[in-house]
């Protein structure tokens, strides 16, 4: 209930300043309405009666810590572009069922009053599915409690439920600042790359005109919905209805004359829309890092600049990629494997969205931003460049205290937090019980008929696990190698799981033993079914920040470390021969006044949170996958000394350091074999 009170009192201050705002520019425009259409007879937008076309940067806001969101908008205005492209995304603004979220990063009516501060117009893409390498495609992995076989993207009525539901939070708000409204926003697409969907059948259709019908009631008839799909007849054939201005998308390469005639083929008028011409291409951990010549890319850009005597619409697809924070990053599917594991591999996106994109993932003007911006002078006004953040080089810091997850699950979590410690019968996906990210440690004895050493077999898990012995001893697999036995010769079973992002892709054919992560199905014991289980949720005890509250005060780790860990002289989380997963913390007391890079040489994979006014989660590390071998860290927003926190699977360094670097490195070595 106070959630719901907080979010009714926000929404009722954004819609008070974004009336104004529109009010305003509406007298301002001599009492004129300011309109934004699709004129099919001249095959072109009408901005306010005037023949127009935009040059769009997809940018989001989920991916930039505020204090840069000017800063990134100013550098897209100064490049030459006039609107912003960005999706919205449902698992960031309900993190929670029924818990909504749109403050700090998810403001994403702060993010639109910027824009139009500056003078950019903005196009809006709400999904519900979003693709765009981020965790589900956008879904919130809660869906997935109590209904693991829920079938999304298709016209199914709990689905559906929780799609109206959203859409009667969101798109109201959204009303003011429609350009009708004297708003920036000047179009909203519906859904994305729909036509990749499969099957392409009649429920399909259907699905599609239920979201175009509740588009249309919350916005109103004057807002231009888009569809976009890739440049392919079937493609475009199966993800466009009637209601909606079909677009497409390509990169540079190839004719394009022959890109827009599959959009021709849906919509025989109107303007030309590339609604995502790639600047670089998504990245995976272990995967060699992409990159796009600036000069291809401007050479392709050209080309579609001059498109139908200079009239074609066109976004850039990243301008700014960011960085996916927390858990966030999404994974990508094999879906033809099925022959050397149980279920199809999935390769997780690194935490970098650096895209090769003409800004850095810190903002940062690359030679291809400048090579663009010298281009699209020939079409558009160009401003004045913003200088690059200073970045700083500080360090090293010493994680100088730390304890094992068995200290966690053992001494800290039943008493601090029991709400996070669940009993099962047999063991469960983690979003059955309520988490929807992360880590969840599993943990049962073996019956006494079970004799050691005993052979262990998981039926399926999402999707890196780590059978640990409090000798030291831990055992490791992943869903992308062939199936493993563990021989333990304990009777006490611990079991790790990681998730390493739910699919993107949207597919629905896999929903149940491919989205969910966790133990799914069961464990044996030399043949014998596992009962009686724990379930320890351990991401729901470290911090979520930026994109959900926290579950205690910024001061509860430090002072559980105080208490339970031990200093870096007794270099703890090695026992006997092997490593335990290990919490470090660790304080830089001059504090990060300036952005950074964290680099962690020596460690092996992990996650590691920052302390500004509230823990923020930056995501993954996992240098010996490469090829990102540093972590971007902005500046703390009020000063102040910096606290780390990071929790490590596999390997520590025995100094227990890590390094404050001024450079990044998104591009380095990789090792596809550690996925």
């Amino acid at each position: 209930l106070l959630y719901t009170i907080k979010f009714e009192i926000m929404i009722l201050s954004r819609l008070v300043s974004a009336i104004v705002l529109a009010a305003a520019l509406i007298l301002w425009s001599e009492g004129k309405a300011p309109t934004f259409k699709i004129d099919y007879k001249k095959d072109c937008y009408l901005r306010d009666g005037s023949c127009y076309r935009y040059i769009a940067g997809e940018m989001h806001y989920f991916r930039i810590h505020p204090q840069y969101w000017e800063d990134r908008l100013l550098k897209l205005r100064a490049a030459g572009f006039t609107t912003v492209q960005t999706y919205i995304p449902w698992n960031v603004h309900v993190p929670r069922e029924d818990v909504y979220n749109f403050e700090g990063i998810a403001d994403v009516y702060r993010y639109l009053e910027t824009a139009w501060k500056l003078g950019l117009t903005v196009i809006v893409r709400p999904g519900p599915f979003l693709a765009t390498e981020w965790d589900y495609g956008g879904f919130p992995g809660w869906l997935l409690k109590d209904r693991p076989t829920l079938d999304v993207r298709r016209n199914e009525t709990v689905y559906m439920g929780e799609v109206r539901k959203w859409y009667a939070k969101l798109l109201p708000t959204l009303v003011p600042y429609l350009y009708h409204e004297g708003g920036p926003i000047i179009a909203v697409q519906v859904e994305n790359e729909f036509g990749s969907n499969r099957p392409c059948d009649e429920a399909h259709f259907d699905y599609l005109y239920q979201l175009r019908d509740i588009y249309r009631q919350h916005l109103g008839k004057h807002v231009v919905l888009l569809t976009v799909d890739g440049d392919s007849h079937a493609l475009a054939k199966c993800g466009n209805i009637e209601g909606l201005y079909s677009t497409v998308n390509f990169g540079s390469g190839g004719n394009v004359s022959d890109h827009f005639k599959v959009e021709r083929q849906q919509e025989p008028r109107g303007p030309f829309v590339c609604s995502a011409f790639f600047s670089g291409w998504l990245d995976h951990w272990g995967h060699r890092f992409a990159k796009t010549k600036a000069e291809h890319l401007a050479a392709g850009l050209h080309d579609v600049l001059e498109f139908n005597d200079r009239t074609a619409s066109v976004s850039m697809y990243m301008f700014h990629g960011g960085t996916n924070f927390a858990y966030m990053q999404g994974g990508r599917g094999d879906w033809n494997n099925g022959t050397t594991t149980q279920y199809p591999r999935l390769w997780g996106k690194m935490t970098s969205y650096d895209y090769d994109a003409p800004l850095s993932e810190a903002g940062d003007t690359t030679w291809k931003y400048q090579v663009l911006r010298n281009l699209i002078s020939n079409y558009s006004k160009v401003y004045d460049v913003p200088a690059n953040t200073t970045k700083v080089a500080a360090g090293p810091v010493i994680t100088g205290h730390s304890f094992d997850i068995f200290t966690l699950v053992e001494e800290i979590m039943p008493q601090k937090w029991p709400e996070s410690v669940i009993k099962t019968l047999y063991p469960l996906p983690m979003e059955q019980m309520g988490q929807n990210h992360g880590l969840v440690l599993y943990q049962t004895k073996l019956p006494d008929q079970v004799t050691l050493p005993a052979a262990i077999n998981v039926e399926m898990f999402g999707d890196r696990i780590y059978v640990i012995s409090k000798s030291g001893e831990v055992q490791m697999n992943s869903r992308n190698r062939p199936p493993k036995t563990f021989t333990v010769n304990e009777a006490e079973l611990t079991i790790l799981v990681e998730d390493n992002g739910h699919s993107n892709t949207g597919h629905v054919r896999y929903a149940y033993n491919y989205y969910q992560k966790g133990i799914i199905g069961n464990v044996t014991a030399n043949g014998q079914i596992l009962r009686d289980w724990t379930a320890f949720l351990i991401s729901e005890v470290l911090p979520r920040g930026p994109y959900d509250s926290n579950a205690f005060s910024s001061e509860t780790w430090s002072e559980l470390f105080k208490k339970h860990g031990t200093s870096v002289e007794r270099i703890t989380g090695v026992r006997a021969d092997g490593y335990i997963p290990t919490f470090y913390y660790g304080t830089l007391e001059s504090g990060l006044s300036h952005d950074t890079y964290i680099d962690t040489p020596g460690w092996g994979k992990g996650y590691i949170n920052v302390l500004f006014d509230d823990w923020f989660n930056l995501g993954r590390y996992w240098p010996v996958a490469g090829p990102q071998k540093r972590i971007y860290c902005p500046k703390s927003p009020s000063g102040g000394a910096t606290d780390f926190l990071m929790f490590e699977l596999e390997r520590a360094p025995n100094n227990q350091t890590i390094s404050l670097t001024d450079t990044p490195l998104v591009d380095g070595p990789y090792d596809s074999s550690q996925q």
